[in-house]
């Protein structure tokens, strides 16, 4: 279930935030989306493609840090956060809720998002690196996890409680291992401090 709106709220509260924006670098390539999910695939294969999903997003955000130094919300006020730093808190926020829906999987509590069947985003800001262009792309990468999370919360575990078959787990673990990726290093390109994986390691096998 989608909880970005909330946490951006929370996020932005940690954040010194009236913002002078550094000149940007030049953009890489652009790394689209596009992932239809099979309601008749194995669990742990429609987990996977979200997983998928969520490395393209890291990838996203890493080409935005080659483009933006530390910290796009230095400077700025709370009440008031430039387009840059409300997106890359955004971002902050989608990572973070998609992480407590994955923790929330993993101890087998049902979600309530609506299974998007097709998330399909073109990367169409890719070669804009100026500050709106960041901004737009860091709006992507927060949409694309929020549909990620929808999408998520739509995959029904075969049975109730927590799950116990070893493929849906070492699924879980992946996608856990991947949202952490991608929240610790929006994280930290915004000086605040992620939290532990959610999942625990899966023995493969």
């Amino acid at each position: 279930m989608r909880r970005t709106p909330v946490r951006a709220a929370a996020v932005a509260a940690m954040l010194t935030v009236a913002v002078v924006l550094p000149v940007a670098a030049g953009a890489g390539g652009r790394i689209p989306v596009d992932s239809v999910d099979d309601p008749a695939s194995p669990t742990a294969n429609r987990i996977a493609a979200v997983t998928n999903i969520v490395v393209a997003t890291n990838a996203r955000l890493e080409r935005v840090i080659v483009a933006y130094p530390p910290n796009p919300c230095e400077g700025a006020t709370e009440l008031e956060l430039a387009p840059l730093c409300s997106s890359a808190v955004a971002t902050l926020a989608a990572f973070s809720a998609l992480g407590e829906s994955v923790n929330d999987v993993c101890a087998g509590r049902a979600l309530e998002g609506p299974g998007d069947v097709v998330i399909a985003d073109a990367d169409a800001f890719a070669g804009d690196s100026s500050a709106t262009g960041i901004a737009n792309q860091l709006g992507s990468i927060a949409t694309v996890l929020g549909n990620a999370d929808d999408r998520l919360g739509g995959i029904q575990l075969p049975n109730p409680g927590p799950p116990n078959d070893p493929a849906i787990l070492g699924a879980l673990y992946t996608l856990a291992e991947a949202v952490h990726v991608g929240e610790a290093t929006a994280a930290t390109w915004l000086l605040a401090v992620p939290p532990n994986p959610v999942c625990p390691r899966v023995a493969a096998g």
